[in-house]
């Protein structure tokens, strides 16, 4: 297994509607490997094919992110079937590190896609493990977590964002 460079926000690739997945296979099986082994050094709960720079229809997520074990899965070409609740939360991303803001999001909800096997699955959650799928969700539309706060907040995340990139680069 490998671990995979992701990708920060101002990589195109996080704002294109991901694509779904056609086939299963030994190579999506790898990806995925290489995706929870990535998650799980980075450390994160969650991780999009589109942050390691493919734009399709996948994620990893970490379904005991409220325990002590981790129990990473594959989610493959999800969709959310239903929502309830809202209530707000802090949120960071892999591809924006050191930056953290309130949002949003249902309380409660039910995703279904496939796994790496092809088998339909069906995923309900609460709290932080629904947050995360979500987040990982909004992912594989283009959308990054601070694109679901006010602009003035956004703005000042994005030039935090931005400095830290110039400081690392010099």
């Amino acid at each position: 297994m490998a671990l995979l460079e992701i990708k920060n926000c101002l990589d195109p690739v996080l704002r294109k509607m991901c694509l779904p997945i056609e086939n299963i296979d030994g190579e999506l099986v790898t990806l995925a490997e290489n995706m929870v082994e990535t998650t799980l050094a980075a450390p994160g709960v969650g991780l999009a094919a589109n942050q390691i720079g493919l734009p399709w229809r996948m994620f990893v997520v970490n379904l005991g992110v409220e325990t002590e074990k981790e129990n990473l899965v594959s989610v493959i070409n999800p969709e959310i079937t239903a929502m309830e609740g809202s209530e707000p939360g802090e949120e960071g991303c892999l591809s924006i590190p050191d930056v953290l803001a309130e949002v949003n999001r249902a309380t409660q909800i039910e995703i279904k896609g496939y796994d790496l096997d092809g088998n339909e699955v069906c995923y309900e959650a609460e709290g932080y493990l629904a947050r995360a799928f979500q987040h990982e969700m909004d992912h594989l539309n283009g959308i990054l977590f601070w694109d679901n706060i006010g602009k003035m907040k956004r703005d000042i995340l994005k030039r935090k964002f931005k400095k830290k990139i110039k400081e690392q680069d010099a």
